[in-house]
């Protein structure tokens, strides 16, 4: 399934009925996981349905899915890649879906591996919006390449808190990434930015997809000498 057309319409959905799905979209849910390309093969994740949450930004719903993963560098990016794929499927499949952060399972609580939790179901309301409903900062904030179609895509990528914590630069041959550092109190209170990147990367790999170009993504840590934007860390580069 082509999901680059969801990237322009999906909202988060957070207003959802308590009606259930019926049980076998949790196998189609499971099949479509594994058919999503990941950003690191070899980084695994797990999830787990789940009915009750519990948690500060907690979304009553029917259902959510908790990703976990093995405390291996990565997994952070790896789960927003991998999983806001799904939040497309969802979106393409008219059901409902949010980001909740780490909101934790009801009746076991959180598990020290668990990395983020979706929430989705059927919704009071439409699972699309127009394209001029996005809020996101001014395309010429967070890159360099303001017509270029994949970064246009990355700029709509949801993000923790809004705070769409990337920066998009373009060198000829080579897209260079990277992340915002968090200012205080922010920097005291979310931990999720790997996560939102990973997100973005989702974004702008579905938009190679589309225009038939390769993807592929290395993680570099560190600062570009070259880069003078001030506040910002290498986090990696596409080519």
């Amino acid at each position: 399934m082509d999901l680059y057309a969801s990237i322009f319409k999906r909202k988060a959905c957070r207003d959802f009925t308590q009606e259930t799905l019926p049980e076998e979209i949790f196998e189609e849910i499971s099949q479509a996981i594994e058919g999503f390309q990941p950003l690191y093969p070899d980084v695994p994740l797990r999830y787990r349905f789940v009915t009750q949450t519990k948690g500060l930004f907690r979304v009553r719903a029917p259902h959510y899915l908790i990703v976990s993963g093995e405390g291996r560098d990565g997994e952070k990016e790896s789960c927003g890649f991998i999983f806001q794929q799904l939040t497309l499927w969802f979106n393409a499949h008219g059901i409902g879906s949010v980001w909740l952060g780490v909101a934790k399972e009801k009746k076991h609580g959180r598990n020290q591996r668990d990395l983020m939790t979706l929430a989705f179901g059927k919704t009071k309301g439409s699972v699309d919006r127009r394209i001029d409903e996005f809020i996101r900062k001014p395309i010429g904030q967070i890159t360099n390449a303001v017509e270029d179609l994949c970064v246009r895509a990355a700029h709509l990528a949801p993000s923790g808190l809004n705070l769409q914590p990337w920066y998009w630069e373009k060198e000829k041959e080579r897209v260079l990434l990277y992340e915002k550092k968090l200012c205080f109190p922010f920097s005291l209170v979310y931990s999720l930015s790997h996560v939102d990147l990973g997100i973005a990367l989702c974004h702008y790999a579905l938009a190679c997809g589309h225009i038939n170009k390769p993807f592929q993504f290395k993680r570099v840590d560190g600062q570009d000498a070259a880069f003078k934007k001030k506040g910002y860390r290498l986090f990696g580069e596409l080519s």
